[in-house]
């Protein structure tokens, strides 16, 4: 067998390519993301990063006619389109690593910490949002439901939606326990292409209520628990039987893979 080189795996080429959006296109993203919006600050951040993020590709291709040397105009659009949000999702990660570092160390203080707990938010929200299997869900519902063509618009549209589930987390914070869960049983946590789960989502309907779980090695996990209620794990009760739990809802949540530490830990989930 090959041997596959890991910074090559779960690569799926141009998945966060921005697309040239259509004015149909950007009435779509407003009427369905920024008007609704029922904060202040979200309407801000959603229409700060479409302009940042469409105006550029728009001014473009609605001047082409006027530019003398397309050719290397369309290869900086070209990279642009490649690069920025893979750019935006480096910042992000890269703001995410102190705290990481805390949790490896089973500190969990950031969350008190009012900007700390942010940027916490703002991508564990992110990460739920931005996966292959929830951008092709919610673009089917918008097809089949409401004959609504998203596609063009989800690579900026996610990032919009990622905020606002950040914000009401972050509004509900005091109201919500973060908790680490310490794997002492000897089976590994896994994770996937679905970084992220609701243990309090079917698979089937909407939910109406939201509970993270989001392994972050194979003896370390997170559960931000839903507001006003007790976590639905606790560290020191953890067991085989929980471990299980959670790693089958990793893999039922995610589209095509699943990744553990170890060939053994991939055993169970072969051929689902």
């Amino acid at each position: 067998m090959d041997r596959i080189r890991t910074h090559d795996v779960a690569v799926d080429r141009d998945f966060y390519k921005l697309q040239v959006l259509t004015d149909e296109d950007i009435k779509l993203i407003k009427w369905l993301v920024v008007d609704a919006a029922t904060h202040e600050l979200s309407k801000r951040h959603h229409t700060d990063l479409l302009t940042s993020f469409a105006a550029p590709l728009r001014f473009v291709e609605k001047n082409r006619s006027t530019f003398k040397s397309v050719e290397s105009i369309d290869e900086y659009i070209d990279e642009y389109q490649t690069n920025a949000m893979e750019d935006y999702h480096g910042r992000m990660e890269q703001s995410f690593l102190p705290i990481l570092e805390d949790v490896l160390r089973g500190d969990l203080s950031f969350y008190e910490d009012g900007d700390k707990c942010i940027t916490f938010l703002h991508f564990i929200s992110t990460q739920h949002m931005r996966t292959k299997r929830t951008r092709e869900k919610t673009i089917e519902v918008l097809r089949s439901k409401n004959n609504i063509d998203f596609s063009r618009c989800w690579n900026i549209a996610v990032h919009m939606f990622s905020f606002n589930i950040g914000l009401s987390l972050f509004r509900e914070r005091k109201k919500r326990s973060l908790l680490l869960l310490e794997n002492k049983t000897g089976l590994p946590f896994v994770t996937g292409d679905q970084p992220t789960v609701n243990l309090l989502a079917d698979g089937t309907a909407p939910p109406d209520a939201l509970s993270f779980y989001y392994p972050v090695s194979p003896t370390l996990g997170l559960v931000l628990g839903e507001a006003d209620q007790p976590p639905a794990f606790g560290s020191e009760s953890l067991t085989v039987a929980d471990v299980q739990h959670l790693n089958d809802r990793i893999c039922a949540a995610g589209h095509s893979q699943v990744f553990g530490h170890t060939e053994a830990a991939l055993i169970p989930f072969q051929g689902r």
